[in-house]
């Protein structure tokens, strides 16, 4: 949790938001309006908005390890570099 202090001009402007979002029939005080303001404004930027991390098993990277091929390489991954550039040696 954290605070913030806004100026008097935005002071009123957002009790005149809560206000008119409330004669709409939505009840909404500014903690929940300045949330919604924030997660709006993060995905109007194209920011995805997650409160948590999907599991492993769920995340697209390493569901799609199922799908890769095997190369029958021994330590690839130490050897990758040798392989892709056809390094002898030189570094």
């Amino acid at each position: 949790m954290s605070t913030i202090r806004i100026d008097e001009k935005h002071a009123r402007l957002l009790d005149r938001l809560v206000a008119h979002i409330t004669l709409q029939g939505k009840k909404m005080n500014k903690k929940a309006l300045v949330g919604k303001l924030i997660e709006d404004a993060v995905i109007g930027e194209g920011i995805p908005v997650q409160d948590e991390l999907r599991p492993l098993e769920e995340d697209p990277a390493w569901t799609g390890l199922q799908d890769t091929f095997k190369l029958g390489i021994r330590d690839l991954s130490e050897k990758v570099d040798k392989l892709l550039y056809q390094l002898d040696g030189e570094g």
